[in-house]
């Protein structure tokens, strides 16, 4: 009969909190008690937000305290990839985090917003903000971001151009230039057709306004200062 009563008493988070107090306020009072919290780290993520993720209001002694699930609520915030705690004897707990690393800015509708690598959203910012990042736009363009930058890599004649990388249909981008020039680019050999648009900026285009790469041995110039020209243009395929 202990034994299932010792059991319903651990199992239920409000009968072992009030089973604990008599036993937490003897810790406490012998010096034991959670009185210093370090966290070291962190730039983005602010002080309160980590305060806030630790729930210290329930646990006044690392007795009572859950580091695991205090673990995983500071790793639930926007910026945090990765975390530990650490119970100093007596009474100091150290928060080591580490943060996510801006990776490019995201124009979603009229808000931009900070991404990682990986496509997570990190934080809302301004247009300017970061302008040496990579600028995307679109739906899907977050979780596609990277893989693009790795193809732009090897072409920093365009990349030094880019203002922003539209995602279009959650399969292919369209990169807009400075100057006003877009090109289409294929949902597949992207780095295929980045070289053959190395190949015509070099000809001359003069005022070109579009380039569409879609097809892989064609391509379509329009809007030409002398007027809308067509190289080998491609024959109309119905996609986007």
């Amino acid at each position: 009969m202990l034994g299932v009563t010792g059991f319903l008493i651990l199992a239920n988070p409000e009968l072992r909190a009030a089973a604990l107090a008599p036993v937490e306020r003897g810790v406490e009072l012998a010096g034991f008690g959670l009185s210093q919290v370090s966290v070291t780290g962190h730039r983005f993520t602010s002080d309160t937000d980590i305060y806030a993720a630790l729930d210290l209001d329930g646990a006044r002694t690392l007795l009572t305290f859950d580091a695991a699930a205090a673990r995983a609520r500071i790793e639930r915030l926007p910026w945090i990839r990765r975390a530990s705690i650490e119970r100093v004897v007596p009474d100091r707990m150290e928060i080591r985090v580490t943060e996510r690393v801006p990776f490019a800015v995201w124009r979603s509708g009229e808000r931009n917003w900070l991404i990682d690598r990986a496509g997570r959203k990190l934080q809302q910012v301004p247009t300017d903000l970061m302008p040496q990042l990579l600028h995307v736009s679109g739906a899907g363009a977050p979780e596609e971001a990277a893989a693009l930058f790795a193809v732009l890599v090897d072409f920093p004649q365009i990349s030094a151009r880019l203002d922003v990388a539209e995602r279009v249909s959650e399969r292919r981008w369209t990169l807009h230039l400075d100057g006003g020039l877009s090109v289409d680019l294929p949902a597949t050999g992207e780095a295929e057709a980045l070289a053959r648009l190395v190949g015509l900026l070099k000809s001359g285009l003069g005022g070109a306004r579009r380039i569409d790469l879609r097809v892989p041995t064609r391509a379509f110039v329009g809007g030409l200062d002398a007027g809308t020209t067509e190289r080998a243009p491609a024959p109309s395929t119905g996609r986007t």
